[in-house]
């Protein structure tokens, strides 16, 4: 409900730049994927998964409430950084949850469990859009921050009372990226720098805002990115079980190339709506497939914990990644911040065609 009036509600009511904007996402997803790291291994220590998952959706739900503090008593920088930090250590969850889908999903059928859960996920993203869309207008910025409130309360009671799980007799016990197959190293070679190519979804919301879209417009722009997200996402986890998770993970590379190419034919309005489209199909091949592929090379006593430490040093690599588009973006043109992205991710998919799969070895 928040994620399609954030950029707006940080440039037009608190006064932040674009470079701000991309600034606050990428420490975010930097922070995002810290407490993906630590999760992962706690969960894996201790066998417990449920607890992490409980208290991160109880930390975004005390996130909710520290928003509205900034929207009503203290427009600073500081502030907001604090309160979205709770937000991100709330994506604690991520980790654990992954590993008890993992582990009762059975690897042939893996990508498109995962697909599922992405799609649920986001299924849940556009029906908050779909609400922001209605409700804005007479709720506005505050309004709909604290209407957000109630679905991260609702979360936190569902996981505390119907989500079981069962404890594993052994446990791992460390975390660390030796030992790994070379396949597992290229990924994550090239997953990094797939995450330095990519622009968070506020760049393209932020630039319908200045081809002059409204509020409410920008929320539909982002409820068709949410919904080409959804729609997606399983059929990509389906693809990537039958035809491997490479070909899948290539043609995500590619979305997020024509996605930034596209912006050499954005003349008019109407022009920039295919690049929310392709952003969703960038997204739905990615994400699913991602942590499938990781999943797949790692035995499952550590599987959180790789899990938690791929994704923080993907996402860390998102903190310089904000910083360099974002200054681009302010100091040049939007173009060159584009042309920044296209460029990283030819390499990206350069190094990810470098993994040798067993049927290719063969």
């Amino acid at each position: 409900m928040i994620a399609p009036i954030w950029p707006t509600f940080l440039t037009q009511v608190l006064g932040f730049s674009t470079g701000q904007v991309q600034i606050v996402d990428g420490l975010a997803l930097t922070i995002t994927s810290l407490s993906k790291l630590g999760a992962g291994y706690a969960s894996d220590r201790t066998g417990r998964r449920k607890t992490f998952i409980t208290l991160g959706y109880t930390l975004s739900s005390l996130s909710r409430l520290g928003f509205l503090i900034v929207t009503f008593f203290a427009y600073k920088f500081q502030h907001l950084v604090f309160w979205k930090s709770m937000d991100r250590l709330g994506k604690m969850r991520g980790p654990p949850r992954d590993a008890i889908v993992a582990g009762h999903a059975a690897e042939k059928s893996r990508g498109k469990s995962f697909g599922i859960l992405r799609s649920l996920d986001t299924a849940g993203a556009v029906l908050g859009t779909f609400i922001t869309f209605l409700l804005f207008g007479y709720l506005g910025y505050a309004g709909i921050i604290l209407l957000a409130c109630l679905p991260s309360i609702g979360a936190v009671i569902v996981v505390t009372v119907l989500v079981k799980e069962k404890r594993g007799k052994d446990v791992f016990k460390g975390v660390s990226f030796r030992g790994l197959n070379r396949n597992l190293k290229i990924f994550l070679a090239a997953s990094i720098v797939i995450a330095l190519a990519t622009f968070s979804y506020s760049l393209l919301i932020l630039l319908a805002n200045d081809l002059g879209f409204s509020v409410p417009e920008q929320t539909l722009l982002y409820l068709l990115f949410t919904i080409v997200y959804a729609v997606s996402a399983y059929p990509f986890g389906i693809l990537s079980d039958r035809v491997g998770r490479k070909p899948v993970l290539a043609l995500s590379f590619l979305f997020l190339i024509v996605t930034a190419g596209w912006i050499y034919l954005v003349a008019d309005r109407l022009f920039l709506i295919p690049m929310f489209i392709f952003y969703g199909l960038m997204s739905g091949a990615l994400d699913p497939v991602q942590t499938s592929f990781v999943s797949d090379l790692v035995e499952p006593e550590r599987r959180a914990s790789i899990i938690g430490a791929f994704q923080m040093s993907v996402g860390i690599s998102a903190f310089p990644a904000g910083i360099v588009i974002g200054y681009l973006w302010d100091n040049f043109a939007p173009v060159v911040a584009f042309q920044y992205s296209m460029v990283l991710a030819f390499i990206g998919l350069i190094l990810l065609l470098l993994i040798r799969t067993p049927g290719e070895t063969e």
